[in-house]
């Protein structure tokens, strides 16, 4: 969970905490004040009944008329009930409720109210007219009115809370985006860096520890701008140490050793000329044969070593040899291989040597870590104006082979000496591609 979102949930859990608190301690104190206005009302409607009723000469006029004692005209009467039964306990009056439905308190506020109040008792008055009993009149305490009222009070409340809660809410995300926008910055540095982009920096800010994380950062990404220059120029010097070596070495091999390796074949032949004599015949034979594979040895050897083939035959013919060597040594595994001639016209000289130590290596890693069914080589001109070059297998590597060793490492560092991009994943595929946006000098 995000700082920004951890902080609203915090903040948002103690306003609702705050407001259950408030809200409860609205309906304690409450509690008093209903019970307090129900007795009184209720003491009130005693009094009254008692001595505006029961005293009052013109009530038994108006019961011998008929006439009722006119609770129902009491619609604007809170806190209680007062019904007027027969001595049969039929209704004869009641009063009227004084409580707007559409406004009216929850249930459930409600049946919380009752629970929270102490049972207040209904009164009963008899009434009686000239010795005989007439029935009697009850008086129930109703809180219904005054849980109304609170009500009304807590909604009001819980309205101004909601706002609240949006105003504070609001508040945190716009504070959050202005503060937090530097730590993103922060973090899409971190990013770009991750992808090797030297060139990223985090500019100031109103506040002065992210800036002073921002400078550590700017500092740290010069720092490892410079030493990853001086580890490619030490990369690249060994490549071409090691080039001029393995030339060196294919030299002294094709001077010294190819020419030895003539003289005992063109002495071999000699004796074969001049004796009879069986035995010597066969040894000689087997001297010739095998001054004719180390021959073909060392002229394999001096391919690998040195890559004046190049320059005699050209990097297609060149690249093609190497492919169809290697299939040939190969013959288990299904190779598709492709040079097309745009390709071809778009590669600079200076990028023939990588292009084709980088295919010889790729193809020797397949053959030292890999079990593959399926290999393909393809060079070929996109439409963006690149070059691509795309080696897959379908062999299983080991990771320790392809991720410690100096072959991919290597391959990397001619990539960057051309000034290219390279891509290499791991899945169902190991896939090695590489694309160079060199034109032709």
């Amino acid at each position: 969970m995000s700082l920004k979102n951890r902080l609203i949930l915090y903040i948002n859990s103690l306003l609702i905490i705050a407001m259950i608190i408030g809200i409860l301690g609205i309906l304690l104190a409450a509690k008093k004040n209903v019970r307090d206005e129900i007795l009184s009302t209720q003491s009130l409607a005693i009094f009254a009944i008692e001595n505006g009723i029961k005293k009052n000469p013109d009530f038994y006029l108006f019961q011998e008329e008929g006439e009722s004692l006119g609770l129902g005209g009491l619609n604007q009467l809170r806190h209680l009930q007062i019904q007027f039964f027969d001595n049969d306990d039929k209704l004869i009056d009641s009063s009227q409720p004084n409580i707007d439905e559409k406004n009216r308190t929850p249930k459930w506020i409600e049946k919380i109210m009752t629970a929270l109040l102490t049972t207040i008792p209904s009164e009963v008055i008899q009434i009686d007219s000239r010795g005989k009993s007439l029935g009697y009149i009850l008086i129930n305490p109703d809180p219904a009115y005054e849980i109304n009222e609170i009500w009304q009070q807590v909604k009001s409340g819980l309205i101004v809370i909601l706002i609240f809660f949006i105003f504070i809410n609001l508040v945190i995300y716009i504070v959050f985006f202005h503060t937090l926008q530097p730590i993103n910055e922060l973090l899409d540095g971190f990013k770009k860096l991750e992808n090797e982009n030297y060139k990223v920096r985090i500019n100031k800010t109103n506040i002065s520890e992210l800036n002073n994380i921002g400078q550590k950062f700017n500092n740290t990404v010069r720092k490892i701008k410079e030493t990853n220059t001086r580890v490619h120029k030490l990369s690249q010097d060994l490549i071409n140490i090691q080039e001029q070596e393995k030339r060196q070495l294919a030299r002294n091999l094709h001077d010294e050793l190819g020419q030895s390796l003539t003289a005992i074949q063109a002495e071999a032949a000699s004796i074969k000329n001049s004796q009879k004599n069986k035995t010597n015949l066969i040894a000689v034979e087997n001297i010739i044969s095998l001054s004719k594979s180390m021959m073909f040895s060392t002229r394999e050897l001096i391919k690998k070593l040195s890559l004046g083939i190049l320059d005699e035959v050209g990097i297609k013919i060149a690249m093609d040899d190497l492919v169809m060597s290697w299939s040939k040594r190969n013959p288990n595994i299904k190779m598709k291989y492709d040079f097309d001639q745009a390709a071809l016209k778009k590669l600079s000289k200076e990028t023939h040597q990588h292009l084709y130590r980088i295919v010889q290596e790729a193809l020797t890693n397949i053959s030292k870590h890999a079990n593959p069914l399926n290999v393909s080589v393809l060079i070929k001109s996109i439409l963006s104006g690149k070059v691509k070059i795309q080696i897959i297998n379908d062999g299983i590597v080991k990771k320790a082979n392809s991720s410690k060793g100096m072959g991919l490492s290597g391959m990397r560092e001619r990539v960057a000496q051309m000034k290219g991009q390279i891509k290499i994943s791991r899945s169902k595929f190991f896939k090695i591609i590489i694309l160079l946006g060199h034109s032709k000098k």
